[in-house]
Parts: structure tokens; sequence; C-alpha cells
């Protein structure tokens, strides 16, 4: 009898040894994986960063179990901002976790985002980011998203990667600093380890996300080109940030890098591109042609702006008089400037180029 229980006892151990075998061997398979699948792709700066339309900020709570300030949070925050104010991204996905009301990351992205000098209608909601699986997977079948910029740290940018990958989505990663001591570095990366093991189990059994839902379109930032006949001021459009029609007001922003001041006035023409070479009039709106085919004209009012040297100001513009319907067209905002001496007969011209969504 005693024979047959030290048999049993030998199998389980060599059993349980078998399994922990097993699972080492898996763990390391599965960080592999990911390593080999991240490798080059994740940046430590913006400065070598490329452009992409829309970065994916993944979640975590902005407070630690202390109760203190979460360090990942932070930096995370940092570098999504630093990413935006660098012209890296258009758009940022804020996703995370909002299981309960008391809990939400999202917003709490959002509100730090925005304390960061990021636009709140650049920052797009995804409360259903339970996962980082969830928030990848929704990035593309929600928000359609082919291609995207992952913001985490540096381990967790790596799983993510993975899981881009395995959904057919272009992804590159940047990684945000991580502050902590040893011990919690240890700690995190035996969880990153664990949760790689995980992620590749979801994707072979074909894990989806929690929720899916209606897909959100992402409106294209249309590209702008400013250039002038003189150098030394420059002019862009900084309002709506997505132009579409009908238009009410453009708001524009003049910079003077001179060590001169300059003026302008009200008036402004608008072009469009003929065939897509010659620039032309943009063609009236038929609201108002009948009225200029009669003799009336256009008239603005005689007031002069100045601009300081190495200094900026803006100019609302408001383009009723232009018919700008056709979307595939480009237009080109057209406006005087001069220097001193005053008074002066010639003037130079400044341009920014537009699209309208």
């Amino acid at each position: 009898m005693a024979a047959k229980f030290k048999i049993l006892i030998r199998r389980i151990a060599l059993s349980l040894c078998a399994f922990l075998l097993l699972i080492v061997a898996f763990t390391v398979y599965a960080n592999v994986k990911v390593e080999n699948a991240a490798e080059s792709r994740i940046y430590f700066s913006a400065d070598s960063f490329p452009r992409n339309k829309v970065a994916l900020l993944l979640g975590t709570n902005p407070l630690n179990k202390l109760g203190r300030p979460n360090s990942y949070f932070t930096t995370r925050i940092n570098t999504a901002a630093e990413l935006y104010h660098a012209g890296k991204v258009d758009f940022i996905i804020a996703s995370g976790d909002n299981h309960t009301k008391k809990y939400d990351e999202a917003t709490a992205m959002r509100d730090s985002l925005i304390a960061h000098g990021v636009p709140e209608c650049r920052i797009i909601l995804d409360f259903a980011g339970f996962r980082t699986l969830d928030s990848v997977v929704r990035a593309k079948e929600v928000f359609g998203c082919d291609s995207i910029t992952i913001i985490s740290q540096s381990d967790h940018d790596a799983r993510a990667l993975y899981i881009a990958d395995a959904n057919g989505i272009k992804a590159v990663a940047i990684a945000a600093p991580l502050r902590a001591g040893r011990l919690v570095r240890s700690r995190l990366a035996l969880r990153e380890w664990l949760a790689r093991d995980k992620m590749i189990l979801d994707l072979w059994f074909g894990k989806q996300p929690h929720f899916l839902g209606e897909k959100i379109e992402i409106t294209d930032i249309m590209p702008q080109k400013s250039y002038a006949t003189a150098e030394g001021v420059t002019m862009k459009i900084v309002s709506p940030e997505v132009i579409q029609n009908p238009i009410d007001s453009l708001v524009v922003e003049f910079t003077n890098s001179r060590d001169e001041e300059m003026t302008t006035g009200e008036w402004y023409r608008i072009d469009v591109k003929s065939n897509r070479r010659n620039w032309i009039p943009a063609p009236y709106s038929k609201k108002y042609h009948d009225l200029l085919a009669k003799g009336m004209e256009v008239c603005f009012n005689d007031i002069g702006h100045s601009l300081k040297p190495n200094g900026s100001f803006r100019l609302t513009v408001r383009p009723w008089l232009y018919d700008l319907s056709d979307k595939s067209a480009t237009y080109r905002l057209v406006k005087t400037f001069s220097y001193p001496p005053y008074p002066i007969q010639k003037s130079d011209t400044v341009y920014v180029e537009f699209q309208i969504k």
C-alpha cells in the first residue's frame, strides 16, 4: 500500500513539474514572439517618429493604489501631448476602462490631455477599452484605423503591436518613460509576461472585444500650404480645423518673422485651381451672382491691422461671397500685406491653400 502511495505522489510531482516546465516554455515562446514582432518599431523620441493620423493612447488608472498620481498615467499623457504638438498625430483615441461611474480612464485621459494643450476636438473617447485587445481591435473595427500609433510603456507597446499585427493593422509605438523602482519594475515585468501568455491564448482561440458597435468616422484633417511673395510672413487657417460646407467663417493666423512691422487689411480673395494647374478666381455664390452681374460691388472696411516684428495675430474671414461646394477642388485664400515705409504703392501677397471635406 505504501509503495503504491509513493508511486502516486511521484507521478503527481512529475506531472506538476512537467506542467510548470510547459508554462515556462510557453512563456518564453510568447515573449520571444512578442519581442521579435516589436523589434525596431518602438520609438523613444518624437524627433524621429513617423507621422500618423491617429494615436491610440492605452489607458491606466490616474492614481496608484496609494491614491497618489500614477507615473504610468502621467508619462503616457505627456508623451501623447508631445506627439500631438510635434505634429506627429492629428487625433488621439483615449481608450480605457469605464466599467463603473467612479472608474473612468478615458475621461481622465481626455481632461489631462486638454490641460496639456490638446484641443478637445482632436480627442476621441473609447469607453470600451477594457483590455489591450479591446482597445487595439476597436481602433480598427469601430474607428476605421488601418494604421495607428500606440502610446504606452515599452513592454505594453510590444504586446499591443503583436495584437495589431494579428488583426492586420499597420502600427508603430512610442514608449512613455518608465519611472518606477526596481521592485515595482520586477513585479510589472512578471505581470507583463503572464499578460503575453494570455494574449497568445486569446488570439489562438479567437477572443473578441467585449463590445464593438457602430462605426465612428474620424474625419481627415486636410493639408494646408502657405507661401508669400516676400519672405518672413506666413498665414494658416486655424479654425475650423476641418473645413466643411457651408463655411460660416475662417479664422486665419498671420506670423511675421521679420524685424519690422507689417500691416494687412480686410480685403481677401479666394482662388480655385483650374484643371489642377492654373489658379483662377473662385466662382461667386449663386445667391449673389445676379447682383454682382448687375453691377453690385463688394466693399471691405478700410481698416488696417498691424503685426509687430516676430509676432502673430488672428483675423476672421467670412467667405460668404464664394461658391466653395466643389470638394474635389483645391482652394487658396489670398490676402495682401505691406511693410513700411508708408504710404506704399506696392504690396506683397500671402497665400494659404486648403481643401474642403
